[in-house]
Order: structure tokens, then sequence, then C-alpha cells
């Protein structure tokens, strides 16, 4: 069946506020933009995307994350679509999720992570991209999103401590891994319409604050 999120995927929307954005996939020529977005944060949120220290991206890294397949690898961005003015992008957020090996027994898991421009908190764009990442995911057979998250303050702390009994998590080393079973959600969906239920939404939600990895800890 014909994809909705293919190469030519163009999704117009405003945010809260009424600042216009754009949503499409990633491309290789996303390569600048996703540098200027990462010199842009702050070293605290460097390091709750990364979980590690780090000054910048070497351009394998950024091949890595823009040069994708949108299959086993997928990756989502949102632009303001009036840039800055001068003809340049400003980008806003990103969504993404990789695959993960098959286990036999498993259901089909992909590590996933949204992110979103400190300007734009508040605004809706987190849980935009969360609906599309979830109906895209669903598409290309996903039936399951792993998302690690960073437990180094107290309401991260509580978030995790109120997961349903049915939701797979562990600790180690300050990090909770959790597993979550892919909502339905339309790939359509407006993005008024409430989050799926569950604690799902809420740690993405957190997560797109800056408690989240940025998946690529080992890039190939």
């Amino acid at each position: 069946m014909p994809r909705f999120f293919s190469s030519d995927y163009v999704e117009r929307a405003s945010l809260r506020d009424g600042t216009p954005i754009v949503l499409r996939l990633l491309a290789p020529e996303d390569a600048a933009l996703l540098r200027r977005g990462f010199d842009a944060l702050s070293p605290e949120s460097r390091y709750a995307r990364f979980l590690v220290p780090k000054q910048r991206l070497s351009d394998d890294e950024l091949r890595y994350l823009t040069d994708v397949d949108h299959e086993t690898h997928f990756a989502l961005g949102a632009v303001r679509e009036d840039g800055d003015g001068r003809g340049n992008p400003i980008g806003l957020g990103i969504a993404r999720f990789i695959r993960l090996p098959d286990r036999p027994g498993e259901p089909p898991t992909a590590e996933a992570a949204i992110a979103v421009a400190d300007e734009v908190h508040g605004q809706g764009l987190g849980k935009l991209l969360f609906l599309r990442l979830c109906a895209a995911a669903a598409e290309r057979g996903i039936e399951r999103f792993r998302c690690e998250v960073l437990c180094s303050n107290a309401s991260m702390q509580a978030l995790v401590g109120s997961l349903a009994m049915d939701t797979h998590h562990h600790v180690e080393a300050g990090v909770t891994t959790i597993d979550f079973a892919l909502p339905g959600v339309a790939p359509d969906a407006p993005a008024a319409a409430p989050p799926p239920p569950g604690p799902m939404y809420r740690v993405f939600r957190a997560a797109a604050e800056n408690a989240v990895g940025w998946l690529f800890r080992n890039p190939r």
C-alpha cells in the first residue's frame, strides 16, 4: 500500500502561538541545518540528548543522522516556514526512530526520541512530532518503541516510578531504558487531538525537553 510518510511528504501546521511550520523527512542536505541546531544547544542540553559531554558533531555523525533510508532509520524534521528572513531555514524539532535487530519471540522494536528547540517548548510541537512518529513507525511494521531517559532529576524519577506495571523498563548507570507498546495513531491525526492514553506520551514529552538520549551513542 502507498505510504503516507513517503519521500514527498510535506505537512504545514501552526504552533499554538501562531508560528507557521513545515514538517518533512530529513535529507542529506539538512546536515548544515542540524549542525547549526546542535551548536545552539547549551552543554546541559547536549548532554541530556547524547548522554555524554559533546562539543561538536563530526561529519560522520551528521551523515549518519541525515543520510537515512526512512525504513529502518526514520527521521522527521520541523522547520520554521518563514526561516530567518534571509533565506536560511531554522530547525525547531526532530523526531526519529531506529529499528533494532529483531529477536525471536519479541515484537519489532525501534529506539525512538524527540527533541524540540527551547524557543518552542510548550507550543504543541512535541505532541505533533510524537503523533507523526508513531504513525510512521506503524507504517513500517514497528510495534514497540524504546527510549532512554536520564534519571538525574526528581521529576523524571517520579515519572518513571508512575509507569504502568506492563511497561518494561530497567535502570543502569543513571539511565532508564523503557519499552512501550506503540499506540494506534492515524497518520493525519489533528495536532489538537488528545494524546494517546497511558504513560508513553508523558515520557516522550519530558524527553523532548532534554531528558532523553539522541539515539546514536554508537553511530554506525
